[in-house]
């Protein structure tokens, strides 16, 4: 008769996959890193599915799941897939409220700092004309989900840009600041809906469209997982 590891054998296979992914980012083999960091995240993503997601962080005060994400981003970064990067050092930051609160405000500003960069490489690559359209026209929601945001994928690094550094991007505050009313509009009615008979279907479509600056959910993180 056999029996499936016990949670703290999983546990340290999970730590194992994770330093093992460490050492190679060390060693700048970002893509074997990434091979182990999937393998850190998958596990650490099952045992916080099982209840144990917050009693044992590794050595930063912050869960594996969450350090696991951000060392793939950096890899993601030093690739040249920024795209991809973004998206693990957003989902990254997904069970925020849970983690340790000092250690956990450390880990954010390394990791927005990263994130910044990504998200001015973004920046880049939209041409002055578009990026002038997108600050005048009306807020666009975007209803099929753009991760991590409610926005069209071009207005993104413009609102979170200015979110993460209002000083340096300050031309982009008035666009930041419609985009935040319109995602308040957006929630409101969604609760409104929910409130008249219609609530099971209004917290859908609030998991599935997000917002700019809401706490990510476990649900968006499962349905927008970096396989």
């Amino acid at each position: 008769m056999t029996f499936g590891m016990s949670t703290s054998t999983k546990r340290l296979k999970a730590e194992q996959f994770y330093e093992t992914g460490f050492f190679l980012f060390q060693e700048q083999r970002y893509e074997q890193s990434l091979i182990e960091l999937r393998r850190a995240e998958d596990a650490f993503r099952k045992l916080d599915a099982r209840g144990h997601p917050f009693n044992h962080p590794l050595p930063n005060g912050v869960t594996g799941h969450a350090n696991a994400l951000a060392l793939s981003g950096r890899c993601h970064q030093q690739l040249g897939n920024i795209e991809k990067a973004v998206a693990c050092f957003e989902t990254s930051m997904i069970n925020a409220r849970f983690e340790r609160s000092r250690p956990f405000e450390s880990f954010v500003a390394a990791v927005q700092h990263d994130m910044l960069a990504c998200y001015a490489r973004e920046l880049e690559k939209i041409d002055p004309s578009t990026r002038q359209d997108v600050l005048k026209r009306d807020i666009r929601l975007d209803p099929s989900y753009r991760f991590p945001f409610s926005l069209s994928k071009e207005a993104v690094p413009l609102a979170r840009l200015y979110e993460l550094d209002p000083h340096r991007y300050p031309q982009f505050r008035d666009f930041y600041l419609r985009a935040k009313a319109a995602d308040v509009e957006l929630r409101r009615t969604d609760k409104e809906s929910g409130d008249s008979g219609m609530k099971k279907a209004g917290v859908y479509l609030w998991l599935i469209m997000g917002s700019l600056w809401a706490v990510y959910s476990l649900i968006v993180a499962s349905a927008l997982f970096i396989k």
